[in-house]
């Protein structure tokens, strides 16, 4: 089986991997997190309650930059194995721009359900302190546009609601239910998922597959 091309899946695998390599040291890894990494309070009440640590990444960067950081070797190899069989079906429809589009505005999406999660806890979870890193929000976004760029057979409508809306609520259901059910399972294995970016970045992935497609051949 021959796999298409796909310079810019390519490329953001390898950046992901050398990062993940080189912050294989725990300093370093402690400090990109730190200054990258998406911590919901940031976005409410700036850096006063971090440590100087010297450079940070603006807060309004940290939905992407996070993207890029992984908790382990496991956490970067799972999320980049699915990103190149995925992606680089996705970045043929698309094309190499329009595709990036999408992985950062799915990056950008799934941090801001993230937080508003966190905030709709707030002040009974510490999870507004807590950093969200890793390329799986982003990459929901590739899947959800996958899922609906790729039906393995004929939407059909629910009763009064068009199959053309249809088929994106019954992906998005699906993808809760299996988000959490991972997220229950996952503590007892040691594995801490991130329910409201997966949710939110998949959500992205729904929304903005078709805009782009049509973008794309409208300027063809």
């Amino acid at each position: 089986m021959q796999f298409p091309r796909g310079p810019v899946t390519n490329v953001l695998a390898v950046i992901n991997l050398v990062i993940a390599a080189i912050l294989l040291v725990p300093s370093w890894w402690q400090y990109a997190v730190i200054s990258g990494g998406l911590f919901p309070i940031r976005l409410s009440s700036g850096s006063a309650a971090f440590p100087d640590i010297g450079f940070m990444v603006p807060a309004f960067l940290t939905p992407l930059s996070a993207a890029f950081l992984h908790g382990g070797v496991a956490h970067v190899v799972m999320n980049m194995l699915m990103l190149l069989l995925i992606g680089k079906l996705v970045e043929r429809v698309l094309g190499g721009g329009l595709y990036l589009s999408l992985y950062i505005g799915s990056a950008y999406v799934a941090a801001a359900m993230e937080c508003f999660a966190a905030f709709m806890a707030w002040p009974m979870s510490v999870d507004m302190m807590a950093p969200a890193i890793g390329a799986s929000g982003a990459i929901s976004g590739i899947i959800g546009a996958y899922a609906l760029l790729f039906p393995n057979k004929k939407p059909k409508a629910w009763g009064p609601i068009p199959a053309e809306y249809a088929r994106p609520l019954h992906l998005t259901i699906a993808w809760a239910g299996l988000n959490l059910a991972l997220g229950f399972v996952g503590p007892g294995l040691g594995i801490s998922i991130a329910i409201w970016s997966h949710l939110g970045g998949f959500i992205a992935g729904l929304l903005l597959a078709r805009p782009l497609l049509l973008w794309r051949y409208r300027r063809a």
